[in-house]
């Protein structure tokens, strides 16, 4: 009988440090998850959204002029280019691929500027959304033109003898605040030429690629 009893409370005992052991296994588990959940939930701070924004609202138009700031960029910059239909990884294939639109924009064109048509931030998804237009006129179309005009006529010059492509990008913010992902598409020409002033409180996506047909 007493080796009956001492079985049993050893079989107890046993019980109670399973339970004890299951439970706090389950803890740590439970502890490992929400550690994951909250690194995989983290945003960007609307600060990092803010600055992003601004960052691209005045480098963008320079583009052609002086190099982009790239300091809201990550080193690990993805950039989906729909138009070629390519995808690079890492800043320094995306600061090549800026450089190289630089020099063939100043090699095909006489005159050629970016324009940022409308530019937008979004809070719900941290993201800056840019309507962007690349226009430019040719060397020789300028020689050939030059003689319809007067000399104070150099701007109908540009106005009627330019080529201009649209795109669209969309730049999105990691948790770190940093641009993570630009994604690039294809935007046909839009009938009016002007550009549009972005309205209070939002901009538009930078770094797009010249898309669309030559008027």
């Amino acid at each position: 009988t007493l080796n009956n009893n001492s079985y049993r409370r050893w079989c107890q005992i046993f019980k109670l440090g399973t339970y004890i052991l299951d439970s706090n296994c389950q803890t740590k588990r439970q502890i490992h998850n929400n550690n994951v959940h909250s690194k995989n939930t983290k945003q960007p701070r609307l600060e990092d959204l803010d600055r992003a924004f601004r960052v691209l609202q005045e480098t963008l138009p320079k583009l052609f002029i002086e190099p982009l700031d790239y300091s809201i960029y990550s080193p690990n910059l993805v950039f989906e280019n729909n138009i070629t239909g390519k995808q690079t990884i890492g800043l320094y294939h995306y600061v090549k691929q800026i450089a190289l639109l630089r020099t063939v924009g100043h090699l095909k064109y006489a005159y050629v500027k970016f324009e940022v048509l409308k530019i937008t931030k979004h809070t719900e998804d941290y993201t800056v959304k840019i309507r962007w237009r690349i226009r430019g006129i040719s060397g020789l179309k300028v020689m050939l033109s030059f003689w319809k005009y007067k000399l104070w006529q150099i701007k109908e010059i540009f106005d009627e003898q330019e080529s201009w492509y649209d795109g669209f990008s969309v730049c999105y913010l990691g948790p770190d605040g940093l641009i993570h992902k630009h994604v690039v598409d294809r935007v046909m020409p839009d009938e009016n030429k002007e550009i549009v002033e972005p309205e209070s409180g939002q901009s538009l996506p930078t770094g797009s690629v010249v898309v669309s047909s030559p008027k």
